[in-house]
């Protein structure tokens, strides 16, 4: 019986709250329109005259055309051009049993903490792992690059990468082999 009184109860307070929503959301959004040419905000940007004024200098306007030397920055004299070393290459090393290594570098004998050709050799490293684990620490002090050096290995600064000789023999061969160089037969 509590029931059969409720329902009509939240059928009238349904109808009743929707109708209030309704009416809100009417005065909510008629208002603002009709306050709006009374209240005087200004312009967000510029008056209608400015804008006649811009539009007449962009009309007038000449393009300017900026060339590739327009862009490039302009270099100080003071800052002297890096002159970076040819490639540092790591051909092998022969450890002596008093502890001093012989390290073959650009096919030169050198000592460790030695300087060759504007590069600063380091000392020879052994890894765990034992045999063919050992790197040369190597400095270059032009760019300040610090680098680790396996026998085999080539280090190129201008390109800061390090290469193994073999493969760096083989694309070379490839590329001659490419361009007819080897293996082409010559009239006698």
């Amino acid at each position: 019986m509590i029931m059969n009184l409720l329902t009509p109860i939240m059928a009238n307070w349904l109808k009743l709250s929707t109708a209030l929503l309704m009416s809100l959301l009417v005065v909510l959004f008629v208002t603002p329109a009709q306050a709006a040419p009374e209240d005087n905000f200004g312009r967000l940007f510029s008056t209608q005259a400015e804008r006649r004024n811009l539009d007449v200098l962009r009309q007038n306007q000449q393009l300017k055309v900026i060339s590739p030397q327009d862009i490039q920055p302009e270099i100080s004299e003071s800052v002297a051009p890096v002159n970076l070393p040819e490639p540092v290459t790591m051909q092998g090393f022969v450890k002596r049993s008093d502890g001093a290594s012989t390290l073959w570098i650009n096919n030169q004998a050198v000592q460790e903490n030695t300087q060759v050709d504007e590069v600063q050799i380091g000392r020879l490293n052994q890894r765990a792992g034992g045999v063919g684990a050992e790197s040369l620490n190597i400095k270059i002090p032009a760019n300040g690059k610090q680098v680790q050096l396996k026998p085999g290995q080539i280090y190129e600064p201008e390109a800061n990468q390090i290469k193994e000789l073999k493969l760096q023999a083989k694309e070379k061969q490839l590329r001659l082999e490419e361009t007819g160089v080897i293996g082409s037969e010559t009239a006698p």
